[in-house]
C-alpha cells in the first residue's frame, strides 16, 4: 500500500470518527487541507475562506481562519489521544502553517500487523522454516555439466582464465579533419602498427598508438553463457581482455578464449600451427587437415548471413584445458556458444571427437541477426601435433 493510500484511509477514518462526528466545519477544513497538501499546494487564508466557507476575499472579515485552524488542531490532538491512539499515520498542522504534515509510525504499523495475525504468522513462519530446511537438505547439488568438454574445467586444480577478444584502435585524422580513432582489420596490436609504420614512414607522427579498444557482441554474450556454468563460485575464474594478455597470465590456468580471429594477439602463432587461418581480404576460413587444405567461404548469400566458427580444444601435459572459440563476425561465435552450452549438442561433438581431448572443429552458421541461427557441425578433426610444441 502506498503512503497516499494510507493517508486517504486515515483521513476517512478521522472524518467518520466520534471526535469529528458533530463538527462539519472541521471535517470540511481537514479534508480540504489534506487534499491541498497531497497536491503540493500551500493555500493562503483568503483561499481557505473562499474554498471552504464560500466567502469572497472582500467578505471574509467575519471569518477568522486562524481560529478555525486552532480548533481543528485541538480536535486532532483529542482524536489521537482516544480513537486514534493506535493509528500508524499521524496528521498534524504545524503552528503558523496551513500545510499538513504526515508522520508515519513504522514500528506501530508492524506491531499492529503482528497483533492481528500474530498467531497465524507464527505458525506460518514455523511451517515455512521447516519446509525451507527440508528443501535445503534434500535438494540435489547444482548439476555440473556431464560431458567431457566442460567437466574438467570444474576440477579444483587450476583456475579458469576467461579471455574476451577486444579490437585495436589507433589515432589518425578522420573525415571531419580532426584527430580521432581509426580501425584497420589488419592492424591488431602495437606490434602490427609498428610494422606498418616501418613500411610507411611518411605516416610516422600522423598515426599514433591509442589505448582504446572495443569488444564485439560475441564477447559479452559468450561471457554470459560461460558464467551461467562457472558462476556462483562453482569454479575459480578470472577475466582479461586479449589486449591485456601475456603468456604469464596463462601459466597454471585453464583457458577459455571467446572472440574474433582478429583479436587473438600472440595466440595467433598457436592457431596457425594447428592449421587454422582466416583470410580477411577474401572473407574465407582456411582449415588444414592431415591430408588436405579446405577453404570455407564466409560470404553471405540469399539474404542470409553465413559464417564459419571454429573450436580448438586440447589438454596440456600437466592437465590444463585450452578452449578457443573463434569466428570472423559476431553471430558465428554467438551461435557456436549456444551449441556448445547445450548438453545434447555438446555430447554429439564429443562423440565425434573419439580420438581424445585434442581436436578442432568447424561450425557453419546461417541465419539473420534478429532470428535464431541454424548451426551445423561440419567436421571434427584430431590434433595430431605434440601439444608441447604448440603450447608453452
Amino acid at each position: 500500500m502506498t503512503d497516499h493510500q494510507k493517508i486517504s484511509q486515515t483521513l476517512e477514518k478521522l472524518i467518520n470518527s466520534k471526535t469529528f462526528s458533530k463538527s462539519g466545519i472541521n471535517k470540511d477544513l481537514l479534508n480540504y487541507l489534506v487534499n491541498c497538501t497531497l497536491k503540493g499546494e500551500n493555500p493562503k487564508e483568503y483561499q481557505i475562506a473562499n474554498d471552504v466557507f464560500g466567502k469572497k476575499a472582500d467578505q471574509q472579515k467575519d471569518i477568522n481562519i486562524r481560529v478555525y485552524i486552532f480548533n481543528l488542531r485541538n480536535k486532532l490532538k483529542e482524536y489521537y489521544k482516544t480513537e486514534g491512539k493506535d493509528d500508524t499515520v499521524i496528521i498534524q498542522i504545524p503552528k503558523g502553517k496551513y500545510k499538513v504534515d504526515f508522520r508515519f509510525d513504522r514500528l506501530k504499523s508492524i506491531k499492529s500487523t503482528l497483533s492481528r495475525v500474530g498467531f497465524y504468522l507464527f505458525l506460518g513462519g514455523l511451517a515455512l522454516s521447516i519446509v525451507s530446511l527440508i528443501v535445503i537438505l534434500l535438494a540435489p547439488k547444482s548439476q555440473l555439466p556431464k560431458n567431457a568438454l566442460w567437466r574438467e574445467f570444474f576440477k579444483p586444480d587450476f583456475p579458469i582464465q576467461i579471455v574476451l577478444g577486444d579490437h585495436y584502435f589507433f589515432n589518425d585524422s578522420i573525415a571531419t579533419g580532426r584527430i580521432g580513432i581509426s580501425r584497420d582489420t589488419r592492424i591488431n596490436s602495437d606490434e602490427d602498427l609498428d610494422s606498418y609504420l616501418k613500411i610507411h614512414p611518411e605516416l610516422i607522427g600522423k598515426i599514433t598508438k591509442n589505448k582504446t579498444t572495443y569488444i564485439n557482441k560475441q564477447a559479452p554474450v559468450g561471457l554470459f553463457s560461460m558464467m551461467q556454468m562457472f558462476g556462483g563460485k562453482r569454479a575459480e575464474t578470472e577475466m582479461k581482455f586479449s589486449s591485456q594478455l601475456s603468456w604469464e597470465d596463462l601459466r597454471n590456468k585453464h583457458l577459455i578464449f571467446i572472440g574474433s580471429i582478429k583479436t587473438v594477439g600472440f595466440l595467433k602463432n598457436t592457431i596457425e600451427k594447428l592449421g587454422l587461418k582466416y583470410d580477411l581480404e577474401n572473407t574465407s576460413f582456411i582449415y588444414q587437415t592431415a591430408d588436405s587444405v579446405l577453404n570455407f567461404n564466409n560470404r553471405s548469400d540469399n539474404y542470409l548471413d553465413n559464417e564459419h566458427a571454429c573450436l580448438i580444444h586440447f589438454k596440456t601435459d600437466d592437465g590444463r584445458k585450452i578452449l578457443l572459440l573463434l569466428s570472423d563476425s559476431d553471430f558465428g561465435n554467438i551461435a557456436a556458444i549456444k551449441f556448445l552450452t547445450d548438453e545434447k549438442s555438446t555430447a554429439l561433438l564429443m562423440k565425434k571427437a573419439e580420438a581424445g581431448p585434442n581436436f578442432k572443429a568447424v561450425f557453419q552458421v546461417k541465419g539473420l541477426e534478429l532470428t535464431d541461427f541454424q548451426v551445423e557441425l561440419l567436421r571434427v578433426d584430431p590434433i595430431i601435433d605434440p601439444i608441447a610444441e604448440i603450447w608453452p
